[in-house]
């Protein structure tokens, strides 16, 4: 597949998350409401950028999970295959054959339901399985902290190995609090490698918190650097609509590379 056609159909597959109806909300939305910050999401952006595997949740339903999920997707690489587990064959296929080149596996959740996209029971283990060099996950938990996602993942009855778990290297999770118009949702915790806390929403002044530094999980702080400059100018430009911010995303990598 070309790299255009591996474009389009990752747009396919990244609007398929959107659970909310309307537009797929994009990283600038999402800054704009306050969900997380410009150096929050710069986080994110420099994590997948670095091609790590991608785990995001919330106990309630609702909380935004799958959107914070469909940004971190659209910072994916160009070229860079979405491939979305539909069912077991397609986990099986994976593990069967090599990637011919980068590819994320998706499901949209981690649970029982028998819905698009769900997986539960060995399934998951198998999920997990497929991370290597060129290949990686991404999904979303009913879960509010990285223990315990670890928790749920590890015991029956997914029994997911916990040296797999941690090589999660991007973990974030939602959290939904009543305002005055309505709820108010904001990414409560971000997660890098080895389950390390990277930044935590302060409820006390509504600021996002970043309590480790970008190398610690193995990510310069020159990306880290660029990425905010990158993400805070689309903000300031007033580019919202995810295509938009994807399309500005891709000549960005082309740019500066993986």
């Amino acid at each position: 597949m070309s790299e255009v056609d591996i474009e389009a159909q990752n747009l396919e597959e990244i609007e398929l998350l959107n659970q909310r109806g309307g537009r797929t909300l994009s990283v600038v939305d999402l800054i704009n409401a306050g969900t997380l910050s410009v150096e929050a999401a710069a986080f994110i952006f420099c994590a997948v950028t670095h091609g790590e595997s991608i785990l995001m949740g919330a106990r309630p339903g609702g909380a935004g999970k799958s959107t914070l999920l469909a940004t971190a997707l659209g910072f994916l690489p160009p070229g860079e295959r979405l491939i979305t587990t539909s069912s077991k064959t397609v986990i099986d296929r994976g593990l069967k054959h090599p990637p011919p080149g980068a590819e994320c596996f998706l499901a949209h959740e981690i649970g029982s339901g028998h819905f698009y996209g769900y997986i539960w029971g060995s399934d998951v283990r198998e999920f997990f399985s497929l991370m290597d060099a060129d290949r990686r996950i991404a999904s979303c938990l009913h879960a509010d902290t990285a223990d315990e996602a670890e928790d749920i993942l590890i015991g029956a009855p997914l029994h997911v190995p916990r040296d797999l778990v941690h090589r999660l290297g991007l973990l974030g999770f939602m959290r939904v609090i009543d305002g005055a118009g309505g709820p108010i949702r904001r990414v409560s915790y971000l997660y890098g490698s080895g389950l390390r806390l990277a930044f935590r929403w302060r409820e006390s002044d509504d600021l996002h918190e970043q309590v480790a530094e970008p190398s610690a999980f193995g990510l310069r702080e020159e990306d880290f650097a660029r990425a905010t400059d990158f993400l805070g100018d689309l903000v300031a430009a007033g580019i919202h609509l995810f295509e938009a911010v994807r399309e500005r995303v891709q000549v960005f990598h082309h740019r500066h590379g993986r």
